[in-house]
């Protein structure tokens, strides 16, 4: 199981920085329609969640 929720965390946070190179470019941040931009933040406050979740999982193990 922990190799498991392990797995998990290293894709959540891959996703996750992912998300956020993509949130650091002025370019896309300059370009993109606003329902884009929400779209990406809502994303990486869902992925923050989801690795909060996996590491409580992991404490709690």
């Amino acid at each position: 199981e922990k190799i498991k929720l392990n797995e998990e965390l290293q894709r959540a946070e891959g996703f996750l920085k992912s998300v956020q190179q993509k949130l650091s470019n002025e370019r896309f941040v300059s370009s993109a329609p606003p329902q884009v931009i929400a779209m990406e933040r809502k994303k990486e406050a869902d992925a923050l969640a989801k690795i909060e979740m996996i590491k409580s999982s992991l404490q709690s193990l």
